[in-house]
């Protein structure tokens, strides 16, 4: 018992001593970059449009789910219940 009265007591301490370093951490650190506000002076160019692409016979799952480029693929799934 004395064994997990111990063990208790050191837990408490080291959980305290990195509540202590975290929050140190968080009061030294560099305060965050300015939100950058676009320059309503300047123009930006206008978006650039694509030509839709031919038509596939490839199903739509047949992409790769990762590419990022072509925006989120999302495919419903029918229950067999």
């Amino acid at each position: 018992m004395d064994r997990l009265i111990w063990t208790a007591w050191r837990a408490f301490w080291v959980g305290l001593g990195a509540s202590a370093v975290l929050i140190a951490q968080t009061l030294l650190a560099p305060p965050p970059a300015a939100s950058t506000v676009p320059d309503p002076r300047v123009e930006e160019p206008a978006p650039r449009v694509e030509e839709p692409a031919a038509k596939s016979a490839a199903p739509i799952l047949s992409r790769n789910p990762f590419d990022s480029s072509r925006g989120k693929l999302v495919a419903r799934v029918r229950s067999t219940s």
